[in-house]
């Protein structure tokens, strides 16, 4: 039954990995997600100076080809594997294109507000910094700060999630149609295979992060619309079944647990629950592993997003109806993000640019300032252990 859900996720979403070996690092920071904390605070040092300098390099038309960068790059919070993921491959692209000062730094996971966020743009701000790559907390409260960044002459990039102003680019991981057609048609393949569909409607929940987070709202709304099809009116999803436990773990846990406690054939209890945070959907397999009273797996589906390693223990677990997951490439996308932000700082990209040549990525399409990573992972039982992140 697994192998065959797993290969309708992949009609779905087309599998794309691209293998991303480590390097030694050469810049002032480590090349290792676990030490970014070391790796923030020793940059801070080098990038002073660099950005002392980079005032009289910089030439009138803003691009700074010829000398040193500082890219520094923050993430809605540390310490998490998927950013943990991001880090690496941006380290990669670092190292890889070579005369760059790479900072790294962000919020504490049980904590990442957009003021932690703002205390560290300002820093980098005064320092001087050439390039700005950050995932904002909030789309809205960040962008007065990142226009100011940008007065001073700061190129400005989003990734993962993106601001309402205030940026020159944001690198997508993938478009939000592709992330909720991904999302809802595996999740409907899963529960017609149980038994349900247009004769015999269930009842749909989803974790979400908090209600600030611009990417996990999009693809909110886009599941919404595809859930207002034919093809998925009778997957119901009430108003009341959103839930924004935020990034916290003790929270998704809690969450979690509630919702598995909910689940069942029952009219009043959800057939399926799809976690779209890298933290809710590994809280949904654990509640369920945990729970005493569990539902009869094979009448509810859980299913998300994740990176492989939070839920291998679970997708490979036959007694767990968690057992499959979609992602993408979180390396990649911290080394697309590092090569965008390389590339319009020293003008081989331009605003209005269609395309760009990203390393060993190859050409990746740009809309309206949107640089898409392209196509999404679908990872179970016959896959996940080729992944380790």
């Amino acid at each position: 039954m697994k192998k065959c859900i797993a290969i309708l996720l992949v009609a779905v979403l087309a599998l794309g990995l691209v293998a991303c070996a480590a390097k030694t690092t050469t810049s002032s920071t480590t090349s290792t997600a676990a030490s970014s904390t070391t790796a923030a605070a020793s940059s801070t040092a080098a990038a002073s100076s660099a950005a002392a300098s980079s005032t009289a390099a910089t030439s009138s038309t803003g691009n700074t080809a010829g000398k040193e960068l500082t890219i520094a790059m923050l993430p809605k919070f540390k310490g998490e594997n998927y950013f943990d993921a991001c880090k690496v491959g941006a380290q990669e692209a670092v190292d890889e294109i070579g005369g760059i000062t790479f900072l790294y730094d962000g919020p504490p996971q049980n904590d990442a507000t957009n003021q932690h966020q703002v205390d560290i743009l300002e820093g980098w701000i005064a320092q001087g910094v050439d390039v700005i790559i950050l995932s904002p907390n909030d789309p809205d409260a960040i962008t007065a700060t990142l226009k100011k960044a940008q007065d001073q002459g700061i190129k400005v990039l989003t990734y993962d999630a993106d601001a309402n102003d205030g940026r020159d680019f944001f690198v997508n991981q993938v478009t939000a149609d592709g992330v909720a057609a991904g999302l809802i048609k595996g999740t409907a393949d899963k529960l017609q295979a149980k038994g349900y569909g247009p004769d015999k409607p269930v009842n749909i929940a989803i974790v979400s992060s908090a209600e600030t987070d611009a990417n996990q709202n999009s693809w909110i709304a886009s599941m919404k619309t595809l859930l207002a099809s034919s093809d998925y009116s009778w997957m119901k999803l009430a108003d009341n079944a959103i839930y924004y436990p935020g990034p916290a773990e003790d929270k998704n846990q809690e969450i979690a647990a509630t919702l598995v406690g909910s689940m069942g054939e029952g009219a009043d209890q959800y057939q399926a629950v799809i976690g779209i945070t890298s933290m809710a959907t590994p809280a949904l397999g654990a509640a369920y592993e945990a729970a005493a009273d569990k539902p009869d797996a094979s009448k509810v589906v859980l299913t998300g997003l994740a990176t492989p390693n939070a839920i291998k223990d679970y997708i490979k677990n036959d007694a767990n109806p968690l057992d499959a997951g979609v992602l993408w490439n979180c390396m990649d996308l911290g080394y697309l993000a590092v090569q965008t932000g390389y590339q319009y700082a020293t003008g081989t990209l331009a605003k209005d640019a269609t395309t760009i040549t990203a390393g060993r990525l190859g050409d990746k399409e740009i809309k309206d300032g949107m640089v898409i990573l392209g196509d999404a992972l679908v990872f179970d039982a016959a896959n996940v252990d080729q992944f380790n992140y």
